[in-house]
Formats: C-alpha cells, structure tokens, sequence
C-alpha cells in the first residue's frame, strides 16, 4: 500500500486497520472516519468493498487488524465485540423488513433493542416521528409486502438511524431502486446524515451517489487502498483504468449562483431546470454531464441554442471507448466525446483553439 493513501486524523471517530485472506483474494486496507463525515467506498466487482463493512459492522472477523470507535476497541487480537454493540448500522439493497410486522414496528423494534432502551409506547410515539421524517407518516400500519420497494428502502433507513449509530455502512442502498425512486432516497439520505450528524461509509458504483453524498472518497482494487481524496480530487487524476473509466463524466466543483454552478476559473455553467431550483443560495455544488453533450466547434457559435458557451485549447486528443476523447483546457478541464470522422473534419490538433457548448438541459446539478 502506497503509505500516502493512509491518513490518519487525530480526531477520528472511526479508525480501521483490515487484514484478511480468502483463497487468492487479500485485503489491506486502513480507513479513518471523522465525526459527520461520509466517506464514498468505490471500486470494481470484487475488490472488497462489501468485506470491508462486513468487517467494520463485525459480521465477520479480520485474520489480522483493528477496529476503533472513538478509541473503544471492537476488533483486536483477543477482543471481538458482537455486531449489536458496535453502534454500527448496515443498509443494504435488501430493506430486510421483518415481514411480519409493520413499519412502525419495524422501527420501534431498534428502538426497544438499541441502546435507548424504550418502551413499547414511547418506541411507537418516536418511529411514527421517523416514519414523519422519511415521508411515509401515513404508513406505520403497512405491513412490508403492501409498500414499495422504496418505501420499504425508507423504513429501513429510519430503522437504522432510529437506532442512533454511531456510524452508518450503506451497501449499495439505491441499486435495487428504480430511475425515478434513487433520485429521492439518495437526497433523503443525504438530509438525515446531515440533521442527525451521523458518520457514514457508502459502497457504491454510481459516482452521482459520491457527488451528492460523500465529503471524501476512497477506491479499492484487489484488496487494496489505491486512490483517496475528495471527490473532484480522485476523479481529475485517476489512478488506475477503474477509476478512470468511472470518471466518464465531466465534473465541475464549484460554487452554486443564481441557479447555475460557477467553476473556479470563473466559467459559468447553467443546469437543467429541474435542479436550479435546488440552487437558490449560494454555497459549494457541483455540476455534472457526459463529455457526449459536449459539442465541439472550430469557431464561436453565433446561433447555437446552448447556453453554456466557451473557448478552450486542446490539451490531449485520446481513444476512447466509442470514439476519440478530447481533453480541453480550463478549471477543471472538459473532456468532449467525438467520432474519429468528426476529429478528423475539423482538423483538430493539440493546441487548437476551439468552442465547446453544451445545453443547460443535458446538466446535472446537485449541493455539496
């Protein structure tokens, strides 16, 4: 392990050190966590995201390591604290609801076990105000098989964080949800962290969900700690092909203004109507699209009905997966995606001047 990507913190809430061998398959990995952070876990299939938070949440042991929450020991050698007395809360893809109880049962249920310690008529009072909280307070009666599989996925999100974790693992939560559901889990995960301060850790494969949620990445590739930072700071130099093939989309963080995101060079990029609404305030955001929106010309554009406009100079002209990649200059660099034929009859080289376009529409837009 490259010992740069180990960083430490004095104010850690949550320190890892993970050693474990399965047949050919190792895992090295140390992790800190800091009082409300979120840490984005990512990496490919197999390269041991789930194990690790199966290691952190003590559903399994390491051959060798670690694990601390705010110094008190859960896994060393000699000592191995059971799952339910970690204060660690794991959210899966899977709801697990137990089926034979309703939602707010399900949520009193960690209430009446957890460290509160309540009884059943305070633990039903405080999960219909969970339930409030996640958007279903008309829904304490259902049983799991009459809701949703969202709906379920924000029971179980207010079961989790009812039971007042010290630390959140989330395996994937939005992958089992459909296009229009993840949009409204991953905003409603990302406002209950924040209202109840909870530290978190995200497996995941979507980089929007390390936008929208995570102050910090970390990949894994075979086992192993390869790249950490922030986001903006892992996917502007990718590291390995993973990490490069998941940075297949232009990444622009900056600060929210009048509904647009403006980059630190100063280019301003307008976003599409349904999330500059979301950008009424100025603070950090960041503004997201594909390098295919990204349309190329070789002189201003005097009618062109895109409103983000700007020139730029060639920087690199690589392959891409379904064509030539063409990497451009600026704060942060604009990666636009074109055919070779499109390359070629523009006559573009390194260094050319050029004017790139892209419609507010084809911008995604989300807080920091």
């Amino acid at each position: 392990m490259t010992p740069a990507l180990w960083k430490s913190a004095a104010n850690a809430l949550l320190e890892a050190n993970l050693q474990l061998t399965r047949g050919s398959f190792t895992l090295d990995v140390r992790l800190t966590l800091a009082p409300g952070e979120v840490l984005a876990l990512l990496g490919p299939n197999g390269s041991g995201k789930s194990t690790v938070l199966d290691l952190l949440a003590g559903l399994a042991a390491p051959d060798v390591g670690t694990v601390t929450i705010d110094g008190a020991v859960l896994t060393a050698p000699g000592r191995f604290v059971a799952p339910e007395r970690r204060a660690i809360g794991l959210l899966g893809q899977d709801a697990l609801l137990f089926p034979h109880l309703s939602a707010r049962a399900n949520v009193a249920f960690a209430l009446r076990v957890g460290d509160a310690q309540l009884n059943a008529s305070l633990a039903r009072k405080e999960a219909d105000r969970w339930l409030d909280r996640v958007g279903l307070k008309d829904f304490g009666d259902s049983l799991p098989r009459a809701l949703s599989g969202g709906q379920q996925q924000r029971v179980a999100l207010a079961r989790a964080l009812a039971a007042g974790p010290r630390v959140l693992l989330l395996d994937e939560p939005m992958a089992a949800l459909d296009a229009e559901t993840a949009p409204f889990m991953r905003q409603l995960i990302r406002e209950q962290l924040a209202e109840t301060g909870t530290s978190a850790i995200i497996v995941t494969h979507d980089i929007v969900d390390a936008v929208v949620l995570a102050n910090r990445v970390a990949v894994l590739h075979d086992g192993a700690l390869i790249d950490q930072g922030t986001t903006a700071e892992v996917l502007a130099a990718p590291r390995n092909p993973f990490v490069a093939a998941l940075a297949g989309v232009n990444l622009v963080v900056g600060t929210v203004q009048n509904g647009a995101i403006v980059a630190p060079d100063g280019r301003i990029f307008w976003v599409r109507p349904a999330d500059a609404g979301d950008l009424d305030s100025t603070g950090p955001g960041a503004a997201v699209f594909r390098p295919a929106s990204v349309v190329v010309h070789t002189e201003q554009p005097r009618h062109a009905s895109p409103r983000n406009v700007w020139s730029a100079r060639v920087t690199a002209i690589e392959p891409g997966s379904g064509g030539v990649r063409l990497r451009t200059s600026g704060d942060p660099e604009v990666i636009a995606e074109l055919t070779p034929a499109a390359v070629a009859d523009l006559g573009l080289q390194l260094g050319s001047t050029v004017w790139l376009s892209v419609k507010a529409t084809e911008v995604s837009a989300y807080r920091r």
